[in-house]
């Protein structure tokens, strides 16, 4: 199985990390808010992009510095379903530093990824 690539972005001035793992062939259907992030969704309802409105911020309040963000070499998003929800991983690479930055997300309804 080939490992999926993503792209991302961190822009300072709004502070905003966007994290894309989107597929040539996927076709985008729309996207949802929930709290500080924004979903993206393809027509088979996979989630392939995310974006973490005041990321400094929430890498803050987890005591983790948030200059990793200004450094960043790599990113990935990580799904896990749990009971009531999903537990989404941002994992953030900086040279050799990698931080794995965890977000719970409550759901009543499946999110594929």
């Amino acid at each position: 199985m080939e490992k999926k690539r993503f792209v991302f972005m961190y822009d300072d001035f709004s502070d905003r990390l966007l994290i894309s793992g989107k597929s040539e062939g996927d076709i985008i259907a729309g996207s949802a808010r929930v709290l500080n992030l924004i979903l993206t969704f393809t027509t088979s309802n996979k989630v392939v992009g995310i974006e973490l409105k005041n990321a400094s911020k929430y890498l803050e309040s987890l005591n983790i510095n948030p200059e990793i963000l200004k450094n960043l070499t790599g990113a990935e998003i990580v799904f896990q379903q749990q009971r009531d929800g999903y537990l989404i991983y941002f994992i953030l690479y900086s040279g050799e530093r990698v931080e794995r930055i965890p977000y719970n997300l409550i759901s009543e309804r499946p999110i594929l990824s």
